[in-house]
């Protein structure tokens, strides 16, 4: 279980919240908005109305035992950058804050920011990406050169073992882990032997930039 402060509950900042608690996890949501902490209060370990601008506040309730924390008041330049400040000071060892434009993103990552993310943009690539590629089923970036891809399964592949496809010689592509759609059931590091069956997904590593130029079909 980890440790999650979110700062600022927006559309974004609130379906992370959310999801984050979901997950298994403590989640301490924080905003300066009376309304949005009720309405998040059932939803998450705590909910708290604070103004992330004090450096007073968030010393109050931001310790070493948080994990992660995550500026989602990006909307808000002016909040976003002197919360982010703050948190540095506090020593905090782990911060994504989300931005509103591209230059905010900068000063975002001059500040030391370890993830700076524009859900917007990163969702319509996404969107563009899976509309693109009509057998990608799910793509997790993994680091700026690699992502991990899931891909339905090639009708070519049918009947034969991973042993045979030679993927990685031949595509780059490294198979790690081989899904049963019907059963929900992953088979992770399947052995060369493995033959491909009906009814399954590929997932695979790669290079990211490399992905669109895989023909696997």
């Amino acid at each position: 279980m980890k440790q999650f402060v979110v700062i600022g509950l927006g559309r974004f900042g609130s379906n992370l919240a959310k999801a984050l608690y979901k997950l298994g996890n403590q989640v301490l949501a924080l905003d300066n908005d009376r309304k949005v902490v009720e309405d998040i209060k059932d939803y998450v370990t705590d909910a708290i109305i604070a103004d992330a601008r004090d450096i007073k506040v968030l010393s109050e309730f931001i310790d070493d035992d948080v994990d992660v924390v995550i500026v989602a008041s990006g909307d808000n330049i002016e909040m976003s950058v002197l919360t982010v400040l703050y948190l540095k000071d506090l020593g905090v060892k782990h911060i994504i804050a989300k931005a509103k434009s591209e230059d905010h993103g900068k000063i975002l990552a001059s500040l030391g920011v370890n993830e700076v993310i524009f859900p917007e943009k990163d969702l319509a690539a996404r969107l563009a990406e899976k509309l693109t590629q009509s057998s990608l089923i799910s793509h997790i970036p993994l680091a700026p050169e690699y992502s991990i891809f899931e891909i339905a399964t090639p009708d070519r592949f049918i009947g034969k073992t991973l042993a045979e496809l030679q993927l990685r010689n031949k595509y780059g592509v490294s198979v790690i882990g081989i899904k049963d759609v019907l059963y929900d059931k992953i088979n992770i590091v399947p052995d060369p032997n493995y033959k491909f069956g009906p009814d399954t997904a590929m997932i695979i590593l790669c290079k990211t930039d490399e992905f669109h130029n895989l023909k696997l079909k």
